[in-house]
């Protein structure tokens, strides 16, 4: 007794004594915290990781949410230990805010606009000045620089000058709390926000200094024409024209009179608050604080006919023609359905051969006024059915569009005008859309000509593989897991992370989706299936088999339409400036560096990333709760005794849920807790041999040798304790020299699911020591336990099984306890270890001989 009281003083530094219930039930209380927390993790990490698969709508303000509630959670795990750990894991609440200090950098660092001169240009403009004149300058800018294609001579007014709008008015503040007072998820305010914000722009001055130089470069335009030309002024945003098109989201105005043009110009500022322009832009991914706008001012052409060039067809892009539609007049009729444009599909080759031809009438075309502005005027009945562009035409327009694919690399959407002197003019283009691959949707979900070999499980990461099946079982296993297979475990492992580039696929007989090994599955793209229940019983090593996490289908054999179908998803936002950085957030939250646990940089010292926090803090809780021992009971004043028609003495700490009623003895009947009531039913279902008569202990039963109990069996004071709540379970179990522990938290909660098994043995000759062993071992292997064994002691885990498999493992454990302890004298060769493991798992695992 006084060495448990000097221990209990050890523990409590020297303080005075907290009674070992109130602590324990404390450190549970620490327990179920962490657990809260580290699942909530895990939960935000997977939605953000899902994110970029690109079928979601976010914004900064979700990052932010979810940055801020990562921080919470990572710090309320950290702080959680540590109260687990009484005080010892301080570093680890040092390494979480660390890191979440680094993370909410990346949030801190924006785009800002860059300096520059007010004008440009548009001869002087390249594509990588894109921030600075908007992306459709930038566009004209590298065709007329690097193609000599025939552009409009014209001017950009650069975001320097939009920024020198905002400043000169005093605007920044005010618009940026306006645009974070609304959000993808809150359309309601979207119009009252938008009604401000366009109030305030209209409502601005254009500053002097602006002024002079639109004037300036207006009239340098005059000098180089020879002519005072009526303008196309036309929207330049951050963003437009580049990986999104913003088609039809900004205003642009046409014919305008030299001095309307500043009036014009915030017309244009003010169209980036439209309603459809706030949500397209927070659609596509942007930041609201990245709102900049340039501006393209050119003269305006006077067309006889004007349209718009697909250089492919998006629907049927491997087709090697163009697609051309054209109007008469002004081009805002080819894209607004005013009037039934005509429809060309020509070749490239022999250039402009028209394919497909489409002529309909055109009864009305889009003029200009001589005073300014834009009026809708008849075309000549002879006109009207007339096609607007020749044989000629459709070749210089198939030239262009070859020229502009081999340059950008992609397709290009072009906005071409046709003036009164019968030149082509090029006004716009912009990468263009098309239909690459056929969406999963768009097949049946069921290969009926092949065998399904499983259609249960849980999706992780969509995606299509196929190779031989490897089975994981130990680390050796993934030394040598060979490029291309399809990694085939019981369970799910951070370890995997080191195949995964190599994996074809990934299938699991149990797992959660907000798992560490699901997170590492998307970020490194391998299709991925969870929980199926049977994979490893259904699969064969080196079975050729094609695994479709689109569908959740795993069939026999190569599928070669599946294989031909399949692609990386490559996320519609990924050039936007939200998506670059809630991946550049989520470098510093996915990745996992901490993976052995037994490794010498398994610190928290090491951390890098929040999933190294997370998997730190889960490993040594499990640790700390192991802490749990004799030393901390034998004090309680709470503990009860359980009677039972067993020969094993049992006291109980219940720390809230555990028993029916609170009393010193208490009866199997009265127990509540889940793992405790599964394992019990283990025990009891089990032959115990009896004591002798006169005999107060049951390990007089299995200590039968003086150097037994020379070795640290006590045939008088052996004791076994269980700490236990609703859900929890820390079971002590001392029978003669043998210590097993088995730990449980069993939830409806897949992802708190966990076990451990834990088992000392002593006595006997060290041959006997060695079939107890290794018939203990093969025995919990054959139960899917993870485990590990040095000498006589083992240790043996399962995470993460839905809550009626843990049950059954936890029952399963509880015959081994019995089993074992009675075979200690019978173990006498190699072969009756085998019979006696062959009897348990037939009698108890439904498992043939």
């Amino acid at each position: 007794m006084k060495v448990i009281k000097r221990s209990l003083r050890r523990l409590t530094g020297g303080a005075p004594e907290t009674p070992p219930s109130a602590r324990l039930a404390s450190r549970y209380a620490q327990f179920q915290r962490l657990l809260q927390a580290n699942n909530r993790t895990l939960a935000l990490m997977a939605d953000m990781e899902e994110k970029l698969s690109g079928d979601y709508l976010f914004d900064m303000a979700y990052i932010r949410a979810a940055v801020g509630e990562l921080r919470q959670e990572t710090q309320a795990l950290a702080e959680a230990l540590d109260g687990l750990g009484e005080g010892r894991y301080g570093h680890l609440k040092e390494a979480a805010a660390r890191i979440s200090r680094e993370v909410e950098a990346l949030l801190e660092h924006r785009r800002e606009i860059p300096a520059g001169p007010l004008v440009l240009d548009l001869a002087a403009v390249e594509l990588t000045q894109a921030h600075l004149v908007g992306g459709k300058a930038a566009n004209l800018g590298e065709v007329i620089r690097k193609l000599g294609l025939p552009v409009p001579p014209g001017f950009a007014i650069t975001t320097a000058a939009y920024k020198k709008f905002l400043d000169a008015n005093q605007l920044s503040q005010r618009l940026t709390e306006l645009l974070k007072g609304w959000s993808l998820e809150d359309l309601d305010t979207l119009a009252r926000v938008s009604e401000e914000l366009k109030a305030i722009i209209l409502g601005a001055r254009v500053p002097p200094e602006l002024e002079e130089a639109l004037a300036a470069a207006y009239e340098e335009l005059c000098r180089r024409l020879g002519e005072r030309p009526f303008l196309a002024v036309r929207s330049s945003a951050v963003g437009e024209d580049l990986a999104f098109t913003f088609a039809g989201q900004y205003v642009s105005f046409l014919n305008v009179p030299p001095g309307d043009l500043a009036a014009r110009y915030k017309d244009i500022l003010a169209s980036l608050f439209t309603p459809r322009a706030l949500f397209y832009y927070k659609d596509k991914g942007f930041n609201e604080e990245e709102l900049a706008m340039g501006v393209v001012v050119m003269p305006l052409i006077r067309a006889k006919a004007s349209g718009v060039l697909f250089t492919r067809q998006p629907e049927a892009p491997e087709r090697d023609a163009i697609l051309v539609n054209a109007v008469w007049g002004l081009g805002k009729y080819a894209v607004g359905g005013k009037v039934q444009p005509d429809h060309y599909l020509a070749a490239y080759e022999p250039p402009g051969e028209i394919l497909e031809q489409v002529i309909p009438p055109k009864p009305v075309r889009l003029g200009w006024r001589p005073e300014g502005g834009e009026v809708q005027e008849p075309v000549p009945p002879e006109e009207a059915t007339a096609p607007c562009l020749t044989r000629e035409h459709l070749a210089q327009l198939a030239d262009w569009a070859r020229r502009l694919e081999e340059y950008f690399r992609k397709p290009q959407d072009v906005e071409w005008a046709l003036g009164e002197d019968g030149r082509l003019w090029l006004l716009q283009t912009r990468p263009l859309r098309v239909q690459t691959r056929r969406a999963p949707s768009a097949r049946p979900r069921l290969k009926q000509e092949y065998p399904v070999l499983l259609d249960s499980g849980k999706v992780a990461c969509r995606g299509v593989g196929a190779g031989p099946v490897v089975l994981v079982k130990t680390d050796e296993d993934l030394k040598n897991f060979p490029p291309g297979g399809v990694l085939v475990s019981r369970f799910t492992s951070p370890k995997f992370v080191t195949v995964m580039r190599q994996a074809a696929a990934i299938i699991t007989d149990a797992g959660s989706v907000t798992g560490h090994m699901a997170l590492l599955a998307r970020e490194f793209q391998v299709p991925t299936i969870l929980d199926t229940g049977k994979a490893t019983r259904i699969l064969t090593p080196g079975q050729l088999v094609t695994v479709d996490a689109d569908y959740n289908n795993v069939y026999d054999g190569l599928i070669p339409e599946l294989l031909e179908a399949r692609e990386r998803r490559d996320s519609d936002l990924a050039d936007s400036p939200v998506f670059q950085t809630l991946k550049a957030v989520l470098q510093k939250v996915i990745p996992l560096n901490l993976i052995n646990p037994r490794a010498e940089n398994f610190t928290p010292e090491a951390c890098r990333t929040v999933h190294d926090v997370v998997r730190y803090g889960h490993e040594y809780a499990m640790r700390e709760l192991f802490r749990m021992t004799e030393l901390e009971l034998t004090e309680a004043g709470e503990v009860q005794e359980l009677e039972a028609d067993i020969p094993l003495k049992l006291r109980l700490l219940d720390l809230g849920g555990g028993l029916r009623r609170r009393r010193r003895r208490v009866r199997p009947s009265d127990i509540e807790s889940i793992p405790f009531k599964a394992f019990w039913q283990g025990l009891r279902s089990m032959p115990w041999p009896k004591p002798a008569p006169g005999v107060k202990s049951l390990s007089s039963v299995f200590v039968k040798e003086e150097a037994e109990v020379a070795q640290g069996a006590d045939p008088w004071r052996d004791q076994s304790y269980v700490v236990l709540s609703r859900n929890y379970m820390n079971f002590s179990i001392r029978l003669g020299y043998h210590l097993s522990t088995v730990e449980a938290y069993v939830s409806e909660v897949l992802n708190d699911n966990y076990l451990t098994f834990s088992f000392r043995g002593g006595g006997s000759t060290p041959e006997r020591r060695e079939r107890r062993t290794r018939l203990i071992e093969t025995i919990i292997d054959h139960m899917d336990l993870q485990h590990t064994r040095q000498g006589d002691y083992i240790e043996a885990r399962l995470a993460k099984y839905p809550l009626e498999k843990m049950c059954g493992r936890l029952t399963l454990l509880g015959k081994l306890t019995v089993y074992t302890k009675q075979l200690d004298m019978a173990l006498f060769s190699d072969g009756i270890v085998d019979w006696y493991i062959k009897e348990f798992l037939r009698e108890h695992l439904n498992l043939p001989g």
